[in-house]
């Protein structure tokens, strides 16, 4: 079940030809975001923030990179923050097989090492944007509204293509 805010634009007259307006916002769905991180502190912290950003919504919380693939499916959340370094499967492991069944959610690799290593082979990343966990508040903010309003806009013309 998706949230939505109402919206109304009604004129009342009264009886001395006063107008008012009421305006509700345009509705618009909730960014759905969901956390993976092993530090519980970091997981608090970005649940608290997350919440009190009237477009967003936090969907679940993950430990490792297996809880976070499990979540994935059944949350469909439109952004993932992604701890690298993670117990039972690392990061990037977690983000190509989420990738796999949802091409669409975006992912943001959230680390506390200065850049993300070479991955073996070459292989492509299934990150779509790395953040140094020194990132301030409001650029991760940014970074998730964009990237989550980029996720339902793919996620809606493939529905509507499919």
């Amino acid at each position: 079940m998706k949230a939505k805010r109402q919206t109304a634009s009604t004129m009342i007259k009264g009886e001395t030809s006063r107008e008012c307006k009421i305006i509700i916002m345009k509705p618009r769905d909730l960014i759905k975001v969901l956390i993976a991180d092993d530090q519980e502190l970091t997981c608090l912290g970005l649940k608290i923030l997350i919440s009190q950003q009237p477009h967003c919504q936090v969907v679940g919380i993950a430990v490792n990179g297996q809880q976070a693939i499990d979540l994935a499916k059944s949350c469909q959340p439109d952004v993932i923050i992604l701890d690298v370094r993670m117990p039972v499967l690392d990061g990037h492991s977690a983000a190509i097989q989420i990738k796999q069944f949802d091409p669409y959610v975006r992912i943001i690799a959230y680390s506390s090492l200065p850049k993300l290593p070479m991955e073996k082979n070459n292989q492509s990343t299934a990150f779509d944007l790395y953040c140094s966990k020194d990132i301030s508040s409001q650029a991760l903010i940014k970074a998730i509204h964009d990237l989550g309003k980029l996720a339902q806009s793919d996620k809606d013309q493939s529905r509507r293509v499919g």
